[in-house]
């Protein structure tokens, strides 16, 4: 696992997170799916706050920790993957 020292910001929407991932023209990118078990370690909707409410952006404080569950999943977006 680890934990990020800064906050984090995240999206509910899938498309979101693809088209950014892949906005530097890179042919493949790493995207995390986050899954939170209880309130205590879910991050915040800001969306009613963001220049972009359509993204569904959601913010975890500084030291959220992450635990890897060894689960991987492949996207396949436009015909890449």
């Amino acid at each position: 696992g680890g934990t990020e020292f800064a906050c984090c910001s995240t999206t509910s929407r899938l498309e979101v997170a693809a088209r950014y991932a892949s906005a530097a023209g890179k042919q493949r990118a790493l995207l995390f799916r986050l899954k939170s078990s209880t309130f205590m370690n879910m991050g915040v909707d800001i969306s009613e706050f963001s220049a972009f409410p359509h993204e569904k952006e959601y913010l975890y404080p500084p030291l959220t920790y992450m635990h890897p569950t060894g689960v991987t999943h492949r996207l396949v977006r436009n015909g890449a993957r």
